[in-house]
């Protein structure tokens, strides 16, 4: 479904979550031809080859492998040691079924506002500020096991970025090294102590 539709959101809202199945069937957050809404709980993750989300044209998601494909840029992820490296992405016997979405939004205060009025004529209005997507997974890459959250933030009127989150059950002196389109981009020096996480954001590029 990623490959035919034209990107863009058949509702009003900028972007929506698709999940797309293995037997090539689908499930958007607005039906394409009803523009009816369907449940984020009606996604069957164990049947998912890809999720991600649509709007404006672009085509923001991750295969079932975990690597992502970001309007044109496939990224990857690799802890990298002197001895060797973890792929963290990219592994097609691991699980990345467990995908994230959500909006972050804030209230606005409307004109004419009065107290007496909050709550009775919808005085506070709800803007949608950032659209979020991802997964959480555990893997065990050459005995190792890592637990990884990675999410991809669309926010309004700033660039595209990534939070990412990693966790190992084993010390480890490296570096988390992000690949887009097959060649390491960005690396980041991230020594892991057991079971103790790491978070940092990656500006999409």
């Amino acid at each position: 479904m990623f490959a035919q539709c034209n990107g863009y959101s058949p509702v009003s809202q900028d972007f929506i979550w698709l999940g797309e199945y293995t037997d090539g069937t689908h499930l958007s957050e607005y039906d394409f031809d009803t523009q009816d809404e369907n449940s984020f709980y009606k996604l069957q993750k164990d049947k998912l080859i890809r999720f991600g989300l649509i709007g404006h044209g672009q085509k923001f998601y991750f295969e079932r492998d975990g690597i992502f494909k970001l309007a044109g840029r496939m990224v990857e992820l690799i802890y990298s040691t002197p001895d060797r490296d973890y792929n963290l992405t990219g592994n097609i016997f691991q699980s990345y079924s467990d995908v994230i979405s959500y909006k972050d939004a804030e209230a606005i205060g409307l004109p004419n506002y009065s107290p007496a009025a909050l709550g009775e004529k919808g005085i506070m209005g709800n803007t949608i500020t950032q659209f979020n997507f991802g997964y959480k997974t555990e893997l065990v890459v050459h005995g190792v096991q890592f637990h990884l959250k990675a999410i991809c933030k669309i926010p309004f009127h700033a660039p595209v970025h990534m939070a990412l989150r990693v966790v190992s059950d084993t010390e480890l002196d490296g570096k988390l090294q992000i690949k887009v389109n097959g060649f390491v981009t960005k690396e980041f020096q991230a020594p892991l102590k057991p079971n103790i996480g790491g978070e940092l954001n990656w500006l999409v590029q």
